[in-house]
């Protein structure tokens, strides 16, 4: 829960009536953030048969690379609204900012599929927290007469990056290699990581927040969201059709995570 307006004159980071322009540079560099997350799903998309030959990777496990982010994304962003929360927003986005650049570096020195899965699930759930982030920013940043600018911003990156995601990621895997495809993030995900912290406005964190997760109800969530993302990988022909398998006990998972949550 937010906290009450009683409160809010000593968290401005969840009430505010005037933005500072420290706190529009550090939405930018949010945006910054975001737009790494969304473009790398399509840059990636478009060096896939490289990645493949680079390393020796069946065309049956292929779909992974992108299903295993997806499917963490997913998982990440119902969660973001209780990490925010727990962590306070600047804090969560810089920490989330800078695992997305450290397992990107990790998936352009991987060596093999299993590696490279690992990273590009912890890539998944930290990139799928940047997403949420940005567009609960706008309200907990700006004060409503400056909503419909940061929202255009934000609308206009998140339309923009799977717009120039593929010509991004076929001209990067031609002209250099595909591990620049996750290098290229390293930079702006460092710049953001640093900067964001003394530029967003403080709050106060809520760190007794993270005793209060429910372990089976979030396994359970997972396995629900996992298979929802399975499935329409497999009715788009992204993922083999023996995924199919999953699906009964995932849906069992959906159900008793509704119970729980009941």
């Amino acid at each position: 829960m937010l906290k009450s307006a009683s409160t809010a004159s000593t968290t401005p980071v969840w009430r505010t009536t005037q933005a500072r322009v420290a706190t529009w540079f550090g939405f930018v560099l949010m945006c910054i953030g975001m737009f790494m997350a969304i473009l790398d799903i399509q840059v990636v998309a478009a060096s896939l048969p490289t990645i493949q030959h680079a390393l020796a990777i069946s065309p049956d496990a292929m779909s992974w690379i992108q299903t295993a982010y997806l499917i963490a994304e997913v998982i990440a962003i119902p969660l973001t609204g209780w990490l925010t929360r727990a962590l306070t927003l600047r804090w969560l986005f810089a920490i989330a900012v800078f695992v997305f650049t450290l397992t990107s570096v990790g998936c352009a020195f991987s060596t093999n599929f299993v590696s490279l899965i690992t990273f590009r699930i912890l890539q998944g759930f930290s990139g799928g927290t940047l997403i949420p982030a940005v567009f609960t920013g706008i309200f907990l940043l700006f004060p409503a007469r400056s909503h419909p600018v940061a929202g255009t911003m934000a609308g206009v990156v998140a339309v923009l990056a799977p717009t120039v995601g593929p010509v991004v990621g076929g001209w990067i895997t031609h002209h250099y290699s595909w591990p620049w495809v996750f290098l290229v993030n390293v930079i702006p995900g460092l710049v953001a990581a640093v900067a964001i912290p003394f530029l967003l406005p403080r709050g106060r964190s809520r760190l007794n927040q993270l005793r209060n997760l429910d372990v089976v109800s979030l396994a359970l969530m997972a396995l629900a969201l996992a298979r929802k993302v399975i499935a329409d990988a497999i009715s788009y022909g992204w993922a083999p059709r023996r995924s199919i398998l999953s699906l009964s006990s995932s849906s069992r998972a959906a159900t008793g995570s509704g119970a729980r949550e009941i």
